[in-house]
């Protein structure tokens, strides 16, 4: 009997622990609109990177090139129906956000318009004024520049919540249009 209470009390704990471990990811990406060249990395804790490369575009749509001889292609075509899925972003929290702008005269008021939205979002949505920075770095050249680092955290039971309501707004559309196509 305690072997058999140790070892389901073990999975127990184990199954609320991974449910409430919080996953902290860091997401750095970098523009530059003179190379064409936009950058991103996807690191867990910091530590591990999960993804990361640049994005390049080709005749029928864009390449995410993750390694030397690797690129995931994603046509034009199926770029709205990708954004359609079940959305994880609902499901982060975000903890930190630094975006750094190098701009010349040319960009500068589209780019302090954008930063200022940005920021007020930022508040809107419950972050704290120390865990934004805004930097706009003004140069003589035509040149934009954009840098921006976040942080952001979720655990399984935030995902598995927001899962579980996709799950049940889908059955409910089903439902509608069964009782829909019956009362015709």
């Amino acid at each position: 009997m305690g072997k058999l209470f140790f070892f389901s009390a073990f999975i127990v704990f184990s199954v609320l622990f991974l449910l409430f471990l919080p996953f902290v990811i860091e997401l750095d990406i970098h523009y530059d609109m003179n190379r064409k060249k936009f950058g991103f990395a996807v690191y867990l804790y910091k530590k591990i990177k999960i993804i990361g490369g640049y994005v390049g575009t080709y005749k029928g749509g864009l390449a995410l090139h993750v390694s030397k001889k690797k690129a995931i292609l994603v046509p034009y075509s199926k770029l709205n129906s990708e954004r359609k899925r079940f959305s994880f972003v609902k499901t982060f929290r975000l903890l930190s956000f630094c975006l750094t702008t190098e701009t010349g005269a040319e960009y500068l008021l589209l780019t302090s318009v954008v930063q200022t939205i940005l920021r007020a979002y930022f508040f809107i949505i419950g972050g704290d004024k120390e865990n934004i920075e805004n930097n706009v770095w003004l140069t003589d050249d035509d040149v934009l520049r954009v840098s921006l680092n976040c942080v952001i955290y979720f655990n399984l039971f935030i995902l598995l919540v927001n899962f579980i309501k996709f799950l049940k707004e889908k059955m409910q559309i089903l439902w509608r249009k069964k009782i829909k196509k019956s009362t015709i």
